[in-house]
């Protein structure tokens, strides 16, 4: 942390994280109401108004060549886009067990595809304790087993799914230097509201629109899809966007494992959900896992100059 730009980066993906834990209890809340391919429509819709609404106001300002740039758009499909439908119907294949461990190689998968494309090469000791959080995290899925069967279906879609987080953590740090933080957001969500849509329609047809407006007659509809389109969308993308822009991309990949952390504890003081001292330890071990690679990070030559 050498300088405010890095720290502001660490504190973003940090926040970022944090949000994207606390999204797992009010998409619970949103599918008691409703369905997965709603929700996501829904979201991504509300999730983009707001970003024309900035963009109208002058809060952010946009060059729209960036329709002309391919690699944001791949950036932009891969997440959210194509994640979230290999992660949604892989979830529904796969056990929670067996779904954790695998979710969190993603910061794994981001080291490799790293050091190959961007010469951000991790150091022995990040490895290192990128294991020590993988442990954690499979440790605790494993304890928190729904005993669902595990379909190799599911298992591959999920694969897919971390493949899929890893480009768009690459895409999105690789183009830091071209395009800002708004601009990238602006192209994913804009994948987002069109690429949910359409699946939706075609999904439900005639049934769509009825399904939204029923969805909204819910209170607890409109206030988880508040928190998941401009909490958890809009402003948690937005700031790892940043992030990625001023720290590399194995530093902020590092953090997505917080979100086990946070579901676990949001859990026990949200849903007064019971933790036993082993899971206590886990997390301990998860956060652990975090420090080590944000502190024994390569001192220059894996900095964006």
């Amino acid at each position: 942390m050498k300088n405010r730009k890095h720290f502001l980066g660490i504190l973003c993906a940090l926040m970022a994280n944090i949000i994207f834990g606390f999204s797992f209890i009010f998409s619970k809340m949103a599918l008691s109401v409703s369905e997965p391919l709603i929700i996501l429509a829904v979201r991504f819709t509300i999730a983009f108004l707001f970003l024309n609404v900035f963009l109208c106001l002058g809060v952010f300002k946009m060059k729209f060549k960036i329709f002309k740039n391919p690699t944001i758009w791949l950036m932009a499909l891969a997440q959210p886009f194509l994640y979230f439908i290999f992660e949604l119907y892989g979830l529904s294949l796969v056990s929670s067990a067996l779904s954790g461990v695998i979710i969190a190689l993603v910061p794994v998968a981001v080291m490799l595809m790293s050091a190959l494309i961007l010469k951000e090469k991790p150091t022995f000791l990040q490895w290192f304790f990128t294991i020590i959080s993988i442990i954690g995290i499979s440790v605790i899925s494993i304890i928190s087993n729904d005993g669902n069967k595990n379909h190799s279906l599911g298992i591959i879609l999920l694969i897919v799914a971390v493949i899929c987080a890893a480009i768009f953590n690459i895409l999105s740090r690789k183009q830091s230097s071209a395009t800002s933080p708004f601009e990238r957001t602006y192209a994913m969500f804009f994948i987002g509201f069109v690429g949910f849509n359409i699946i939706a329609i075609m999904r439900y047809n005639t049934k769509f629109i009825p399904l939204v407006l029923n969805s909204f007659k819910h209170s607890e509809f409109i206030f988880a899809i508040f928190y998941l389109a401009v909490i958890s969308s809009v402003l948690a993308f937005l700031i790892y966007n940043f992030a990625t822009t001023n720290i590399t991309v194995i530093e902020a990949s590092s953090f997505s494992n917080i979100i086990t952390v946070v579901t676990v504890l949001a859990g026990v003081f949200v849903l007064n959900e019971s933790l036993s001292l082993w899971e206590y330890i886990l997390c301990g071990m998860i956060i652990i896992g975090v420090w080590g690679v944000n502190w024994f990070v390569s001192p220059v030559k894996n900095r964006k100059k």
